[in-house]
């Protein structure tokens, strides 16, 4: 392996302690290219050489006119777990719900003695911004992935985030689109969850998620008929 690219290698390594030691989280803003440079002592070419390899593992996105932010799946590659290789796209989400079930109505219970005012904060804009395209008729799996993973941070428990990025799976293993009808739902219930983490309620919270665990079972139910 050539210098420039060992160089490369270790600028991206220091990209992510600064974002971990600046306490940046999924969606806050990097420093800008020429703050790196001079703060790393490298060439804004070599920030930049880093910064794609950060995109490519998902710590990092770029958002075109507006900067480099810390990425939502916090990460966590697209599909970790292979489920592309899964021909089944039903059975994967029913499976993949199945352990959801096992696992998220805790965490929500949990958030709800947990979570500090800015989690909840960020929990409040990340529902508002999945429901407004739930509402919408558009796609919302990026949204709804980073309001669970919100919840699953504000539990406390640091290693449950990128599995609820895990365990709410690739878009495109999704079996179909819901119905408009099901949106709400799944809107409404989100709301549920959200108030009753705000109301620091944790057997509400877990009873909230587990019927809106539910109406994700439903909806995969309706999509695998059409």
């Amino acid at each position: 392996m050539d210098s420039g690219k060992l160089l490369t290698d270790k600028v991206a390594d220091d990209i992510v302690r600064t974002i971990i030691g600046r306490e940046l989280k999924p969606g806050d803003k990097l420093p800008n290219e020429f703050e790196l440079a001079s703060k790393l002592g490298v060439g804004r070419s070599t920030v930049r050489e880093a910064i794609k390899i950060l995109v490519s593992r998902n710590v990092v996105e770029i958002r075109r006119g507006a900067g480099t932010f810390v990425s939502a799946r916090s990460g966590v590659s697209e599909d970790p777990l292979g489920l592309q290789f899964l021909d089944d796209t039903t059975r994967v989400a029913t499976d993949l719900l199945q352990l959801r079930f096992l696992i998220e109505p805790r965490l929500a219970s949990l958030a709800a003695g947990n979570s500090t005012p800015e989690q909840l904060a960020e929990m409040m804009q990340l529902c508002d911004a999945c429901e407004k395209k739930m509402l919408a008729g558009e796609s919302f799996a990026e949204e709804n992935t980073s309001f669970h993973a919100a919840i699953a941070r504000a539990s406390g428990n640091v290693v449950v985030p990128n599995l609820a990025v895990i365990l709410c799976g690739p878009s495109s293993m999704m079996p179909g689109t819901p119905s408009q009808d099901m949106r709400r739902e799944l809107a409404r219930t989100h709301r549920e969850i959200l108030s009753a983490i705000a109301a620091r309620d944790g057997m509400a919270a877990y009873d909230a998620m587990l019927l809106h665990l539910a109406q994700c079972r439903r909806s995969i139910a309706e999509q695998s008929l059409r």
